[in-house]
């Protein structure tokens, strides 16, 4: 069998030698509470930031992401509309 190539070596030594380390740490209940707790406040502080940079852009009367995304919205609602009438349109008309 051949051996193995320097960086595997490597990598299979670095492996062995931090995994089970980790895996005790990640088992760990303590673990996961601070996994959730900095996930609940990265959500919470990106809410509060989204807020404020929208307050900020509608002062300077200029449209947010939340502004943008409505009305995109509303573009596919008409677009689709206007497909459905476009049909509805070709149904009707005889066919040459």
């Amino acid at each position: 069998m051949a051996t193995q190539p320097l960086w595997r070596q490597a990598v299979d030594t670095v492996d062995n030698a931090i995994t089970p380390t980790v895996e005790r740490v990640v088992h760990d209940e303590t673990f996961g509470l601070v996994v959730t707790v900095l996930h609940r406040t990265r959500r919470g502080v990106g809410s509060h930031i989204e807020r404020a940079s929208r307050h900020v852009l509608h002062a300077l009367n200029l449209p947010a992401g939340s502004d943008i995304n409505r009305l995109l919205t509303q573009i596919a609602y008409v677009e689709r509309e206007v497909r459905e009438l476009r049909k509805l349109i070709d149904d009707q008309l005889p066919s040459p």
